[in-house]
């Protein structure tokens, strides 16, 4: 069994390449879901003051 470990230290290399985007770009969509969920609350909040000062005035 002749195993040649330059080709095998290259395919994990590669592999260990292709795992290390997929977590920059998990990490990056993580991100904008955060920044997304912080301006949905913000909106929310709103709507719920603006739905109270509504209740308020009647």
């Amino acid at each position: 069994m002749n195993i040649d470990l330059q080709e095998l230290q290259k395919h994990y290399a590669s592999k260990i390449g292709v795992l290390e985007a997929n977590a920059t770009l998990c990490e990056v969509q993580l991100a904008q879901l955060q920044k997304e969920k912080e301006e949905l609350q913000k909106q929310l909040d709103d709507l719920k003051s603006k739905q109270s000062a509504e209740t308020e005035d009647k």
